[in-house]
Parts: structure tokens; C-alpha cells; sequence
């Protein structure tokens, strides 16, 4: 069975309209340019742009000063005293005059936002569409939206010369300490073909020189790897007059264009005084017979205000965004960090097709391509030294850094971080063993009929160890298992904890005898571990308190190329326990039914995890990013009004929402719209019912894997995709039953832009 990625990217569309509907009704106003007055359409229903036309002198507005001033733009021919209207404002509708030299007359610049966000000019990042200019030489005044030209301006360039044989962009620049101004650029007058054409405008204030070039790879991070310019790119400007191509395969073009041969080329820029070529950015061309600008826009560290490039098609005079106003311009991808989740479920026969998924585990991760992984429920410490093993690139894996906490030792004595409860006491240990006074006759027959039926020794023999699922147990033992546990819950739980942790038959009968220690399976050894392409520093675990099996939550610094970021990579105590083993914790917050107790638990150690990120990324100044991902066995339910899931999708239903609660209360941010509104995108299930997943039971219907972000520049709208992975079958489960995935959960995949 195979699950589709769960697409939180929509791929870029563009719009195209003929130049004439921009004529046509959008919104009641209409625009023209230097001149005051104006008797409005009939209809007036629409924005009417001052006609761009053949043999005139024709413009385009854009705003590209990274700041929130909105823009709109009088025009006038140079050294006239009367500037007329603005262009979005009201563009010469009659109407009562403002103070300022406005109109009370119906504007587009509603157009130019959405519901949400209003606006009233031209937001930073917006281009034009073409359109008509009074003179062939003019003065332009940028004006904050929504008032007239009678007030201060933003920016002034007076005597702007125009061409009739290209376009000029009139372009507002500035900000980060650099005063904003207007630079008027020609455009293109020759058309493509056969290439691709792009011009390149430096329009980064406080951005030294930069170097174009072609990008050593596809995707950030990247390095220029050859220069295509013999000179750089200064802030304000565009390619310099007199530059020459150090490549046969671009020529340099007037007015700053360079052509390129058709295909995706990666195009990237550097700064002309960094001697690595680290890419700033990086765009793939689109094919060829298109012509583009390539303003290289934001501020270099300012996450607000990325450093990229804004990519512009201008071939069509008419190509518009829908609201008739702008064009449909791209920003290129910001750098990500891909990190997986994945708990692999080998916890011993008792698991699913144990020995099978065992034998192909550690091949499947190594090859994941992601930047981190979180590896959880790795029981044995065999299993997890065959995942680092395989993970190595000299054993062919992706993975050259790891941390399993391996140089705590940590083990059943090993004392939870922080062991207070709820209260904040400190539970006491307690002075006998689980089954104390429970009839030796009793404890001795429901062992003996354990090692007679579900032992991979003879019977008799107290070194063998449950050898498949605990159904053998309820098979062939139900009745000494029941009776064991009505003469003590302390005591079954001990003898199943043991015998289904892998704890040989006799040991299970001693430990529960003559250990007073509270049991804890497996030794109580950690089970979770951090893969990584990047180095992992500063490393640290927190031993969460949890009743018969161990929980924690593991720490990195991960090395970035540029930076490091906090990965917490954790797993909580599941809460479906509460019927097979009756809670006997000390975390229980004084709940008397299993259920709650073990509820109260999982959600304990949530408080402490979101306590624990606090103190570790948050008491930092500025507070450092962070990602937490692992298995947090609760999970939201996903309303299907919210959102279409994917075709057949099991969306996930709700279980102990208490510790998701503690997460969001905690200003986490998470990877799915779910709890995060403006998008209709729903995740599906990565515990999956068995119409999904066979290993699992017709109930199961949960999200268990949510990645979360705090302190993260981009918050909400840092996830650019999600999916689920390991979800096709690769075990074969016979009689015509099909193929098993390689874990009861599929693994779940996080892109994320980087913080800048």
C-alpha cells in the first residue's frame, strides 16, 4: 500500500489575461495618470489604467523597499507644478477633493490585498503591470497609500527620461538604514528566441556588490560554482555598462538583461567579497522565449524580510495576477531543513513481524535523504547499533553523525531528571518486591505454563524468552494470567512487563520476587536516537519520570552551514496500556482509574518536556529555533470540515488532547493546520487502521508524530511540505494477506524554511 505525500506546497500557477481586460470591470475605480480630472466610465466598475501602448512611453511600478509603507505613485511631465492624482487611489474619477489632493471617489486598492489584509497601494514585493505615462520625460512621486499627491512623498526622482522602445521600471528602494529612492530602470526591447532572457537589479539595501552565477547544485544550501559576469551587480543598479560574459553559453544584453539556453538552469549570487561563492539565493530558469527580471530584494538576516530573489515574467504586456493590477511574480525558495520521525517498533517478538522488519529496518533508514531523522522504540541495544551502523556513508548510509545517548549508561537504576511529581514530592521507594505474598503455587504455574508454551527453549528451562506475540500468552495461559492478576495488579505487571521486555522466564520470576526497584523493561535502556547529515554538539538527555518503561527526550545542537538550531527528539509513554497493564505508577496525579492515571502521566512528562525546551532554547537571547519531533502518543482529532484529506485518508481521531494542549499552551507552533487556521490541507493517520496498515487494529487513527516549532522566525508559515513515509509494503505476510510496512506508524517527513 502506498500513502501520497501530504501536500502542503500548491505548485505556482500564473494567470494569464489579455492586456484588455485590464480595462474591464475589477473594482470600482479607474486610473489615469496626470490628469486631474475626469469624467468616470459609465459603468465604473473597474480599474482603467492609463494605456500602455505601441510607440509611447510606457512604465511599471514597483515596490521593493522592505518595509510595510504602502505605495502609490503620481506621475507628472517634468517640471509641471500640478501632479494631478494618484495612480491607485482614485486615477481621475471626479470626485470631492481630500485635504491632501485626494478624491472620496471609489479606489482600486482594495485589488491589491485580500479580506484579511487591506491594503492601499502597492505592498513591498508587488510589480505592475505596464501602463501609459504623461511625457516622455516625467517627475514621480511615491506616496504612502491612500493619500493624495499633495502629500509628503515617500520618494521623489523628477526628470525620469523615458525611451519609447522599452518599458522603464520606476522602482522604490531602501530601508535597513538606507534612505528609500526611486531608480528607473529600462527594460528589454528585444524579444526572445530560443533563450531565456533575465535581467538582474540589486535592490538588497545594505547588500554589498554581488556575483551571478550558476549554483553548484539544485537546492540550498549551494555555492556559486561559475560566475557568468565579469563584473558584480552594486546595490540600486543592474548589470554595469560594459560588462562581458565569462561563459559561451549566456551573453551579456543591453539594459542589464543576460540570455541563457533553454532548460533549468540554476541561477545563484554570491557576494562579490565572500571567497566561498555561498549562494544567497538560487532559482531554476523556466525554458526558453521568456524574459524576466530578477530583483534580488530583503535584507540579508532578516527572516521578516528574506534575502531572495523576486522573479518577474515581462514578455506579455498583458500577463496580470487577477486583480488586473499586478503581475504574478515568484519568490525563490528560502533553504529548508528536512526532518523525519520514525519509531520503528522493535520492541521484540511481541512486535508485529518482529524478526522480519527487524532484518530491514536499519537499510530503509540509511537511505532516507533528510537532514535529521528521530529514531524511536529501538529496544535492544543491537538494534540500535545496526541503525548507526548502516546510517555511516562509509557503510553506504547518509547519516555520518549520531546520538543515542549512549555515554549515559542508562539503565533500570538510571534516576528520572526531575522525580517529583505532580505535588512536587518526591515519590519513596517502595520496601518490597512486586509479588510479595502472592502464592508461590500461583506465580510458579502461570511461569511454568509461559515457558511450556511461548519459549524459544524446552520446557522447563528458565533461560528461554517469549519468542512471538503475547497472544500465545492469552492463548494458552489466560486462566493462571487472570488469577495472577486478581491476587495482585503489582505482580502481573511485573511477570508481563518482564516476559514481554524480553526478560528470560527465570529472571522474570527473580526480579519480581526479590527486586524491590520499580520494574522497567528492557533494562530501562534508552530507546531513541538522533541520526544527522550535520555535526550534533552540546548534546544532552532528559530522563522523563514513567511507570515500566523508559521515556526521555534527547538533545542537539545541530551545525548548520551557517548556524545551529535546538532538535529535541522525544517519546512519551503511550496511554493505551491502561487495560493490559493496570496503572501502578507514582505519576498517576492521584487518578484511581488505569486510564486516567496513565493519562495524567503521559501529559506529566509533556509539562516537563515543554519546561525543560524552555529553559534550554528559550533562556537564550534572542531565544534559540527549535524543532521537537518524536512520538507524543496523543494526537488532535482532524475534523473533516476543516479540510478534503487525500483521497481515502483515515484522519486522525482524538486520544488524551491534554498533552497536545500542553504543547500549543506552550506557544509551539505545529507543522499542520490542524490547530493552526488558514489552510484546508488535513493530515491522515501515521497509526493507521488496518484497512491502512494490517499490523494494526480497526481503531487506531491517530497522528502520534507531530513536529512542532518554537522561537522559530517564520512560525506558522515556516512548513513548506509534509508527508509520510515507509507506508508501502515491503514484508510478506503470506496466504494471500499482502505486504506489511516496515513499522506499526509510518514515518512522518517536515521541511522547514531555515531561520535566516
Amino acid at each position: 500500500m502506498t500513502l501520497g505525500f501530504l501536500g502542503m506546497k500548491s505548485p505556482r500557477g500564473k494567470l494569464l489575461a489579455a492586456f484588455g481586460l485590464l480595462l474591464l470591470a475589477i473594482a470600482g475605480c479607474q486610473i489615469v495618470a496626470g490628469i486631474e480630472n475626469r469624467t468616470a466610465n459609465p459603468l465604473n466598475q473597474g480599474c482603467v489604467l492609463p494605456p500602455a501602448t505601441s510607440g509611447g512611453y510606457n512604465v511599471r511600478i514597483a515596490n521593493l523597499a522592505p518595509t510595510s509603507d504602502q505605495v502609490d505613485v503620481c506621475m507628472r511631465p517634468a517640471g509641471k507644478s500640478d501632479w494631478g492624482l494618484p495612480v491607485l487611489l482614485n486615477g481621475g474619477v471626479s470626485g470631492p477633493p481630500g485635504a491632501d489632493g485626494g478624491s472620496t471617489s471609489p479606489s482600486c486598492t482594495a485589488l491589491l490585498g485580500t479580506a484579511q489584509q487591506p491594503v492601499s497601494g502597492f505592498v513591498y514585493g508587488q510589480v505592475s503591470v505596464p501602463m501609459g505615462a504623461p511625457a516622455a520625460t516625467i517627475d514621480v512621486k511615491m506616496i504612502p497609500g491612500g493619500s493624495g499627491c499633495g502629500a509628503s512623498a515617500i520618494a521623489e526622482q523628477d526628470g525620469v527620461a523615458l525611451t519609447q522602445t522599452a518599458l522603464t521600471t520606476l522602482m522604490l528602494m531602501g530601508g535597513n538604514g538606507v534612505g528609500e529612492t526611486v531608480v528607473a530602470l529600462p527594460e528589454t526591447d528585444q524579444p526572445p528566441v530560443g533563450v531565456q532572457q533575465y535581467r538582474f537589479v540589486h535592490a538588497s539595501p545594505g547588500l554589498g556588490p554581488i556575483d551571478f552565477g550558476t549554483a553548484a547544485l539544485k537546492s540550498l544550501p549551494t555555492s556559486v560554482s561559475l560566475k557568468i559576469l565579469s563584473s558584480p551587480v552594486s546595490y540600486g543598479g543592474t548589470v554595469p555598462s560594459g560588462t562581458t560574459q565569462t561563459s559561451a553559453t549566456v551573453a551579456v544584453l543591453d539594459n542589464g538583461y543576460v540570455s541563457f539556453p533553454g532548460g533549468n538552469i540554476p541561477i545563484a549570487a554570491s557576494l562579490d567579497s565572500d571567497a566561498s561563492n555561498k549562494a544567497l539565493f538560487l532559482w531554476l530558469t523556466q525554458g526558453p522565449d521568456e524574459t524576466f527580471s530578477m530583483y534580488v530584494i530583503g535584507v540579508q538576516g532578516d527572516n521578516t524580510h528574506p534575502l531572495r530573489a523576486l522573479v518577474c515574467e515581462e514578455d506579455q504586456a498583458g500577463l496580470a495576477n487577477s486583480n488586473g493590477v499586478t503581475l504574478p511574480c515568484s519568490v525563490s525558495p528560502l533553504a529548508t531543513l528536512s526532518v523525519d520521525t520514525f519509531n520503528t517498533a522493535l520492541y521484540g517478538p511481541n512486535a508485529p513481524q518482529f524478526t522480519a522488519r527487524d532484518s530491514l529496518i536499519p537499510a530503509a533508514i540509511a537511505a532516507r535523504t533528510s537532514d535529521v531523522m528521530c529514531v524511536v522504540e529501538v529496544d535492544f541495544p543491537n538494534d540500535m547499533q545496526s541503525i548507526i551502523s548502516a546510517a555511516l556513508p562509509a557503510n553506504g548510509g547518509n547519516f555520518p553523525y549520531s546520538y543515542a545517548a549512549a555515554d549515559k549508561n542508562i539503565n533500570e537504576s538510571t534516576p528520572f531528571t526531575n522525580p517529583q511529581d505532580q505535588n512536587g514530592n518526591v515519590p519513596q521507594p517502595t520496601s518490597q518486591p512486586p509479588c510479595a505474598g502472592v502464592s508461590t503455587d500461583l506465580l510458579n504455574g502461570a511461569i511454568s505454563c509461559m515457558e511450556q508454551n511461548c519459549s524459544n527453549q524446552p520446557p522447563g528451562d528458565g533461560t528461554g524468552v517469549l519468542d512471538q506475540p503475547t497472544s500465545c500468552l492469552e492463548d494458552n495461559c489466560a486462566g493462571q494470567i487472570l488469577a495472577l492478576e486478581g491476587a495482585s495488579t503489582n505482580c502481573y505487571d511485573c511477570v508481563v512487563l518482564n516476559v514481554a521486555g524480553d526478560t528470560s522466564y527465570g529472571n522474570t520470576q527473580t526480579q519480581c520476587t526479590t527486586n524491590s526497584q520499580p520494574p522497567i523493561a528492557f533494562g530501562g535502556a534508552e530507546n531513541s536516537l538522533i541520526l544527522s547529515r550535520y555535526p550534533l554538539v552540546n548534546t544532552d538527555v532528559f530522563i522523563l519520570p514513567s511507570t515500566f518503561y523508559r521515556r526521555s527526550i534527547l538533545y542537539a545542537q545541530v551545525q548548520l552551514e551557517d548556524q545551529t538550531v535546538d532538535l529535541y527528539c522525544g517519546f512519551l509513554m503511550t496511554t493505551e496500556n491502561a487495560t493490559v497493564l493496570p496503572y501502578e505508577g507514582s505519576y498517576g496525579n492521584g487518578a484511581t482509574d488505569s486510564q486516567t492515571a496513565w493519562n495524567n502521566e503521559q501529559t506529566y512528562e509533556a509539562q516537563q518536556f515543554a519546561q525543560w525546551v524552555q529553559q534550554k532554547s528559550g533562556s537564550t537571547n534572542p531565544p534559540t529555533p527549535a524543532i521537537m519531533v518524536g512520538d507524543w502518543h496523543s494526537s488532535y482529532a482532524v475534523s473533516p470540515d476543516a479540510g478534503t484529506p487525500p483521497s481515502g485518508a483515515f484522519l486522525p481521531n482524538a486520544i488524551n488532547t491534554a498533552t497536545m494542549d500542553v504543547f500549543k499552551n506552550a506557544g509551539w507552533t505545529f507543522t499542520y493546520p490542524a490547530v493552526n487556521s488558514g489552510s484546508a490541507w488535513q493530515p491522515q493517520c501515521n497509526d493507521c487502521p488496518i484497512q491502512e496498515n494490517p499490523y494494526n487494529g480497526s481503531t487506531d487513527q491517530y497522528f502520534f508524530s507531530q513536529p512542532m516549532l518554537v522561537n522559530w522566525p517564520q512560525g506558522s508559515t515556516a512548513t513548506t511540505d509534509q508527508s509520510l513515509f515507509f507506508t508501502e509494503g515491503h514484508v510478506d505476510l503470506g496466504a494471500d494477506a499482502g505486504e506489511g510496512p516496515l513499522s506499526t506508524y509510518y514515518g512522518v517527513s517536515v521541511d522547514v524554511h531555515r531561520p535566516q
